[in-house]
């Protein structure tokens, strides 16, 4: 029986076809709002391993965190019909000022865990990787907290029968001591609302039935049938599927003139993305060639850091790998290794760091180009 995570769960449910190709098979693409998502909370989990050291992150720092990440997760991304990239990022950018105005009240020393990934046996012989953005304690109880993304409104009613919660709170139980008295909080950091609830044993137990018959069903499905819904525009996998591709054909009734306009805007919006493009290159190019003479000046200087009138800039000298653009050796290896249910495509940064830090499969580490690289982060000054 496969042991399956949270967004599998979510993905099977949404359409198991999609499923097949985004998990069991070696296709991986995400949608902008899995970009998105992942940026923030992997800036979430940076911004909390500095807290927990008793560093404390400004806004603007957490906002650069998350540009990089974002820059990281695009690599993956299929785009969906009528979607903006620009979009996501601005909505990023939004829950992350949110999630600063969240973290105000805490300076990280109450946090016991954060960026949890472990494994929950369930009942009939089932098991699910858990995820937790935080655990921290307040008074007399352990706060399990969800931070969301997603474009939910905010505090509903259903939200203290949310399956997956529930399991997180009986991992959170039996695996760190003293969490008697388990907390659910959910923080939407869309419109900054919040809303928790106080979970008891029972309950737990129930949510950990629920989703183990859910698994034991999905073990059991050998056809992965799809479900076309209006969410198939958004999804990474509809290239690759002939029911969502059948609908195209069924339903496509443009006349001549609206072919006709479809032409026009399209030759313009082209001309629009080059001369973005060329302008982009050329932005680049000048910040390439002021970044060469800052780094230079650095080295000379023997510092790390430069202060200007209004910023400072942080140079950082590290170690990158550069996985090969096919990567069917890579993930046979995986694989065969065991290690591909445990990192799986979406974990690709961390068998990047793994590789840099020499503690990858050898084998592995052979498809790897070792680079030097150098990061030069801009630190804005208030006023």
């Amino acid at each position: 029986m496969p042991t399956v995570s949270f967004r599998d769960l979510k993905e099977y449910r949404r359409c198991p076809y999609a499923y097949r190709l985004s998990v069991v098979s070696d296709y991986w693409r995400i949608s902008l709002q899995d970009c998105m998502d992942a940026a923030v909370h992997r800036m979430l989990s940076h911004t909390d391993g500095r807290r927990v050291r008793g560093n404390w992150v400004t806004k603007d720092e957490m906002l650069a965190m998350y540009r990089e990440e974002w820059d990281k997760c695009m690599e993956d991304v299929c785009i969906g019909e009528g979607e903006d990239m620009v979009d996501y990022f601005r909505i990023g950018e939004d829950c992350v000022r949110r999630l600063a105005d969240f973290m105000r009240v805490s300076d990280g020393a109450d946090i016991v865990a954060f960026d949890v990934h472990g494994v929950q046996t369930l009942p009939f012989g089932a098991s699910v990787r858990i995820g937790i953005d935080e655990v921290y304690r307040r008074g007399n109880s352990t706060v399990v907290c969800k931070y969301i993304t997603t474009s939910e409104d905010g505090p509903r009613k259903d939200l203290a029968e949310d399956v997956e919660a529930r399991v997180s709170a009986l991992w959170t139980m039996y695996s760190l001591p003293g969490a008697d008295r388990i907390v659910l909080q959910w923080r939407f950091l869309r419109s900054g609302d919040e809303t928790e609830c106080v979970v008891r044993k029972p309950a737990m137990d129930e949510a950990a039935k629920k989703l183990s018959e859910e698994i034991v069903e999905l073990s059991k499905d050998k056809e992965f049938l799809p479900v076309v819904t209006e969410s198939c525009k958004m999804c990474p996998c509809r290239n690759r599927c002939e029911a969502y591709q059948d609908t195209l054909k069924t339903t496509s009734t443009l006349t001549k003139k609206d072919v006709d306009q479809l032409v026009h805007e399209y030759a313009e919006l082209d001309e629009k993305v080059a001369a973005l493009k060329l302008r982009l290159e050329m932005v680049q190019s000048r910040r390439d060639a002021v970044k060469a003479k800052i780094v230079s000046y650095a080295d000379s200087a023997h510092r790390d850091y430069l202060v200007g009138p209004d910023a400072t800039l942080d140079i950082k000298r590290y170690r990158k790998a550069n996985l090969p653009s096919d990567k069917t050796a890579l993930i046979k290896r995986l694989k065969e290794t065991g290690q591909y249910d445990k990192l799986s495509m979406v974990n690709y940064s961390r068998l990047r760091s793994d590789i840099t830090k020499g503690l990858a499969d050898p084998e592995i580490m052979k498809m790897a180009v070792i680079t030097q690289d150098i990061r030069v982060k801009v630190r804005r000054k208030n006023g």
